[in-house]
C-alpha cells in the first residue's frame, strides 16, 4: 500500500516488519528495483508514509491500515503461502471468559535436572494423564548450567485430566508455571 495514484513501479522501498517482509519474499524476487526495509510495525508505516505525505515507499499491512491511513493497495495478497493467517492472542492474567469445561489446551513451563530420564518421566505423566504434545522448546538457563526449561504446549479431552497432569508436575519439576490455558482454536 502506498500513497495514492502511485503503481508498483514508482515504488522504490517497502518497510514492513521482518516477519511480514519474509512472509512476502517470492512476491518481491519479482520487483527487484523494490529495496525491503525492516520495520518494527505494519500499521506504524502506514501511518508515517499518510502523515508525511512519503511518495516512492510503500508498507506491507493490514486491508484496515490502508483504509485507516487513505493508501491505496497496489498489490493484494502478496503473501507466498496464499492461506498464511497471522493470529494475535489477547492474554490476561486470570480467565473470566472460557468456562472450565471448554479450556482444552495449555501452554507450560517447567525445569528438569540435568540427570538421565528426567525429561522422560514427566512426558510419561503427560501422556498417563491423556495430554498430547503438540510443541516442546527447551532453552539453557544460562544462570545454571546443565538445566534447561522447557516449554511445553498440550491438548486435551478433559480439564480434570489436565489438572491431574499439573499437580504431579508441579511435584516432579523445578519452576512450574502455566503460562496460559485456553480452548485450542480451529481454523
Amino acid at each position: 500500500m502506498a500513497l495514492p495514484n502511485q503503481t508498483i513501479n514508482d515504488i522504490k522501498e517497502v518497510y514492513s516488519h521482518p516477519m511480514a517482509l519474509l512472509q512476502c519474499k517470492e512476491f518481491f524476487k519479482k520487483h527487484p528495483h523494490i529495496k525491503l526495509v525492516e520495520d518494527k510495525d505494519t500499521a506504524e508505516v502506514a501511518e508515517r508514509i499518510q502523515k508525511h505525505q512519503i511518495k516512492g515507499i510503500a508498507a506491507i499491512a493490514s486491508a484496515l491500515a490502508a483504509e485507516l491511513f487513505h493508501l491505496e493497495i497496489l498489490a493484494p495478497s502478496i503473501q507466498t503461502i496464499k492461506h498464511n493467517e497471522t493470529r494475535f492472542v489477547i492474554v490476561k492474567r486470570e480467565n473470566h471468559e472460557i468456562p472450565e469445561h471448554e479450556i482444552n489446551k495449555a501452554s507450560i513451563k517447567f525445569d528438569v535436572d540435568h540427570k538421565r530420564g528426567s525429561l522422560a518421566a514427566l512426558l510419561n505423566v503427560m501422556s498417563d494423564c491423556k495430554l498430547n504434545l503438540t510443541k516442546i522448546q527447551s532453552l539453557p538457563k544460562i544462570e545454571t548450567p546443565w538445566k534447561y526449561a522447557f516449554f511445553v504446549d498440550v491438548t486435551f479431552e478433559s480439564y480434570d485430566d489436565f489438572k491431574k497432569a499439573k499437580s504431579i508436575i508441579n511435584i516432579m519439576a523445578h519452576n512450574f508455571k502455566v503460562l496460559g490455558e485456553y480452548k485450542n482454536a480451529k481454523l
